[in-house]
């Protein structure tokens, strides 16, 4: 999914339009469809893994960890590095800024688990399958009700796509939350029982997801809202969570490397923004000049080399906070309270 979502975002900022329409590339976006809805799938099963409810310094840790990728996704956001000039934004600066994307929705459907965690120790799986299932349902109701307009500018774009959100909470939300299921269920399996009910679970979301998405066709929109659609993605995820656990039981060439880069996705996520679209701290990216402007090739050739710069630097930080944790959290705290210091005093 890593490899994936830097192949999509680098074609989609720098394919020329003529490429963009032909249908090998309209076909791949059917594949970039899985994409988002599998880092919050993943971010949603690593939730799961451990027993709940968790001790309260544990719960802790994980609440503290859980907010810094929502300040991360909100940083990301900034239309300026100042406090003072944020405050005096356009409307639709700030519409930008208040959007709800992939960062923002694993964290605060995490902090939801984390809460059903606490409140439901034993039956936390049964009540976050429920609202899985209710949000999935409900989504096509609350995008057409209007709710959000309604709602505070931070709030809104939890609900609904009204105002630029790529990820709102409807649908998107389910896909964190059946995640965390998968995780506490599957995942503390030992193999053989895990591999055969990933694949009954993906049989079963498949044959509820083909009938119902014909049931509703023409009634929502399949590719954004569709409780179908829905399915069928949660489904592919299932298959193709088993495929990739039989490739890491094989060693497959290339799988630790992968490995890698799924262990720090956060990092990757960040730095393959910051390459192409640059950011309030880092200024504009030069790629951006070439934004619609290469053809198959170039934009491969771009792919080839930020590909290890991604690697490398997953690579080396993953290696120091092995080497010298307690280094590694100073550091990274040092650069949080760097920026956010920063931006609070910038006065323009």
């Amino acid at each position: 999914m890593a490899l994936a979502m830097v192949q999509g975002h680098v074609s989609d900022l720098l394919l020329e339009e003529a490429v963009r329409r032909t249908q090998p590339y309209q076909l791949q976006l059917l594949f970039h469809g899985l994409t988002a809805p599998g880092f919050l799938f993943a971010s949603g099963f690593v939730a799961g893994l451990p027993r709940a409810p968790l001790a309260p310094r544990a719960a802790l840790r994980r609440a503290r960890r859980i907010l810094f990728v929502l300040a991360v996704g909100y940083a990301l956001q900034l239309p300026y590095f100042s406090l003072v000039k944020t405050a005096q934004a356009t409307t639709s600066e700030k519409a930008a800024l208040f959007a709800c994307h992939a960062l923002q929705v694993i964290a605060v459907t995490q902090l939801l688990v984390l809460g059903l965690q606490l409140l439901f120790p034993r039956r936390w799986t049964v009540v976050t399958g429920t609202l899985a299932a209710a949000v999935t349902l409900l989504g096509p109701l609350v995008w057409r009700s209007g709710v959000s307009t309604q709602l505070a500018p931070w709030l809104s774009p939890y609900l609904d796509e009204r105002t630029g959100s790529s990820f709102p909470f409807f649908p998107y939300g389910a896909f964190v939350l059946a995640g965390t299921v998968a995780g506490a269920l599957l995942g503390r399996q030992v193999p053989a029982q895990r591999h055969r009910r990933a694949v009954r679970a993906g049989l079963l979301l498949l044959a509820l997801g083909v009938p119902l998405s014909w049931v509703l066709r023409g009634l929502v929109d399949f590719w954004k809202i569709s409780p179908g659609y829905v399915l069928l993605r949660l489904a592919g995820l299932l298959l193709i969570l088993r495929l990739v656990e039989a490739a890491a039981a094989r060693a497959l060439p290339g799988v630790r490397t992968l490995a890698q880069l799924g262990r720090e996705t956060l990092l990757v996520y960040v730095l393959h923004l910051v390459l192409l679209f640059g950011g309030v701290a880092f200024g504009a990216s030069p790629l951006l000049a070439l934004g619609g402007g290469l053809s198959l090739p170039g934009a491969f050739a771009v792919i080839a080399l930020l590909l290890p710069v991604l690697i490398l630097a997953a690579r080396a930080w993953s290696r120091a906070k092995a080497l010298f944790p307690a280094k590694s959290q100073l550091a990274l705290a040092f650069v949080t309270l760097w920026f956010a210091f920063a931006f609070v005093l910038r006065p323009w």
